[in-house]
């Protein structure tokens, strides 16, 4: 099992949401699901705020996200500075019947991504 870290940039949190023009800002990943090719794949989350012309907006329940891995990555914006790089995982790698206990975990700071497939995300 793969864990997937990404470096530092320079980019304030506050830089990235004022670039975007109509967007959500997500975090606290809940739930997944990826094809056994690991080429497409679907995320939720269980909290967001909604961003309009740069500013944050109302929170929105369970944003979800999804995409074809390489279109995803290609889409990679603007990464943040070390303020905003957390490390976080999870002990079960989602493979296997009965699942497997494998700790996976990925490093990374805030990203901003465009084109990407948003669904979900009650007011």
């Amino acid at each position: 099992m793969s864990n997937l870290n990404v470096e530092a940039g320079d980019s304030s949190l506050a830089q990235m949401v004022a670039s975007i023009e109509r967007g959500v800002l997500m975090q606290t990943n809940c739930s997944w699901s990826i094809d056994d090719s690991r080429n497409k794949f679907q995320f939720g989350c269980e909290y967001g705020r909604a961003i309009r012309d740069g500013q944050l907006a109302e929170v929105v329940r369970n944003p979800n996200y999804r995409g074809i891995s390489a279109t995803f990555w290609r889409s990679l914006a603007m990464v943040g500075d070390a303020s905003t790089f957390q490390v976080t995982g999870t002990p079960f790698c989602g493979k296997g019947e009965p699942s497997q206990v494998i700790r996976v975990g990925h490093a990374a700071p805030a990203c901003k991504f465009s084109r990407v497939a948003v669904f979900g995300g009650e007011t």
